[in-house]
């Protein structure tokens, strides 16, 4: 009866550790790049859109020190992180030729990007709500391939 216990404990705990292994090989790259924003100033347009200056801090957690990325503002409207923008997006001035050194903010304070972008109102409305901006950074990897990762955000201090 014992031996029984045993063996079924054995099998009960091997299969928990297959799920975590699983779990953990699927979220290695989920998060290579986080951030942190800060709404500056938001200004309602005579159009309707909103003009917003939002500082960035960025971080790398991708496993290597990515130079010469652009960062860019999507809509928070839609989930894929490609495919066809709204036209608001494309007017959008991304940040360009952006370095961020793997783990840097261990080391130091990571220096804040700011811009202002200008946003339909609905848009701006889910940022209010807790969705917050999203952004994209785009960037070639040491392969020479081109990457592309939604920012993992969240509302700073």
């Amino acid at each position: 009866m014992q031996h029984r216990v045993l063996r079924s404990f054995q099998y009960l705990c091997l299969a928990g550790l297959v799920l975590c292994l699983a779990l953990a090989a699927q979220a290695a790259g989920v998060h290579s790049f986080t951030g942190v924003y800060r709404i500056l100033q938001a200004t309602v347009q005579d159009d309707g859109n909103v003009k917003v200056q939002v500082s960035l801090r960025l971080f790398n957690n991708s496993g290597a020190n990515v130079t010469g990325a652009t960062v860019s503002l999507v809509s928070s409207l839609v989930t894929p992180p490609e495919g066809v923008a709204f036209e608001w997006e494309k007017e959008q001035v991304p940040f360009t030729n952006v370095t961020l050194l793997f783990n840097a903010h261990i080391k130091k304070v990571v220096p804040a990007l700011v811009g202002t972008f200008t946003v339909p109102a609905d848009e701006y409305a889910q940022w209010q709500k807790g969705a917050g901006p999203r952004f994209v950074i785009a960037y070639l990897n040491a392969a020479g391939e081109q990457r592309h990762h939604i920012i993992d955000m969240a509302p700073g201090l």
